[in-house]
């Protein structure tokens, strides 16, 4: 008999040799990405500013379509941000040190200060659009931790919005943001509480897959709800309301 099965190499050793080019390839992709600070891909992100314009647009008549747009503006927030927290970010911003970058066509300005790197990563941010309003807010950033199998830090935001005839809406996220190991892009999960100044409040949930979940209320019942997915169309519905007496 053929002696070519005896030299066969066991099954571990082609699992740890294909574990192995797996981790050289992984690694081999972090070195190639430019790194980014928590700091500098926050104050990018905070200049995705669509939703707030369109937000702008529905006041006073349709609040409530305003707060979504809030809603959701934080949500792609954290998302687009969520790189800048990954294991293959860069070095945080010292203490004290402030960025500043403003948007070539909005000419939106967004300014993203580092108060402490430890124990908590803690970034205070501020966000102003010419003729739309502006926000306020703060982010603060833990430790790592396993979820599953998958190390995750929390990124809760505390957020306040401010746009015109004095409508103003306040954000309370409850992120976390999870490596994806194999793609190298965070996943994020967790909810966000949202209530303006014209009796609108609700929940809104980010599930461990994407998918986006929630409600509006006011007045104690439902006035719409949110769906979609994080990577792709979120999107809230209202119902029919009665107009404003």
């Amino acid at each position: 008999m053929p002696d070519t099965l005896a030299k066969a190499p066991p099954v571990a050793h082609v699992l740890l040799l294909a574990s192995a080019v797996a981790g050289t390839l992984l690694a081999g992709k972090y070195m190639a990405a430019r790194k980014v600070s928590a700091g500098e891909r926050l104050a990018d992100a905070l200049l995705h500013t669509a939703r707030l314009a369109d937000a702008a647009r529905e006041l006073p008549d349709r609040s409530e379509m305003a707060l979504s747009a809030c809603a959701l503006y934080m949500v792609d927030l954290a998302y687009h941000a969520s790189e800048g927290l990954s294991l293959a970010s860069g070095a945080d911003d010292p203490i004290g040190f402030t960025r500043t970058e403003t948007h070539p066509y909005t000419r939106a300005v967004a300014t993203v200060l580092t108060e402490a790197n430890a124990p908590d990563h803690i970034l205070t941010f501020a966000m102003n659009i010419p003729d739309v309003g502006e926000v306020r807010g703060t982010r603060r950033v833990g430790g790592l931790h396993l979820v599953g199998l998958s190390p995750s830090r929390p990124a809760p935001d505390t957020v306040q919005f401010t746009l015109p005839g004095g409508y103003s809406a306040q954000v309370e996220t409850e992120f976390e943001h999870t490596e994806n190991l194999v793609s190298k892009h965070a996943r994020l999960f967790g909810a966000l509480t949202l209530r303006d100044n014209d009796g609108n409040a609700g929940r809104l949930y980010v599930g461990h897959d994407g998918v986006i979940a929630g409600t509006m209320t006011r007045d104690n019942r439902v006035i719409g709800r949110f769906d979609g997915k994080i990577d792709q169309e979120a999107r809230f519905s209202p119902y029919h309301l009665e107009a404003k007496s």
